[in-house]
């Protein structure tokens, strides 16, 4: 089995250039946010690959990788063809795993708060 090595632009790399640019994780960061809702910390990094991470439905490479952290687990969330679409894709997941935390950090203090704390709040009480 051989192993396609690509540059970020698509275009085949050579083993060395792969090297290179596998040693070298700044240059391969494309984003990364810490995403803090209350107690909880995520981190969302979008990551060039160098290798292909399967085709694409269109015959591309996927060599774009968004990656969702915290300390306990890592989600592969998204892969892309092109820059660009990591660039949006990384965007999205950003405001994807933000709603997401502040709903579930919203209900967690509903379902913890005393018996009828959230009614009296509710009725200006």
């Amino acid at each position: 089995m051989s192993v396609d090595w690509y540059r970020a632009d698509g275009r085949p790399a050579t083993a060395d250039e792969a090297q290179r640019l596998l040693l070298d994780t700044n240059a391969r960061l494309l984003a990364q946010d810490v995403v803090r809702v209350g107690p909880v910390v995520v981190v969302v990094s979008t990551w060039f690959t160098v290798t292909d991470l399967g085709l694409a439905a269109n015959g591309r490479p996927l060599l774009w990788q968004t990656l969702v952290s915290d300390l306990s687990m890592h989600a592969d969330i998204g892969r892309y063809t092109t820059r660009e679409r990591a660039e949006r894709g990384h965007r999205e997941a950003v405001a994807l795993i933000t709603e997401r935390l502040r709903s579930l950090v919203a209900r967690a203090a509903t379902d913890g708060a005393p018996d009828g704390a959230t009614d009296d709040a509710a009725d200006g009480g």
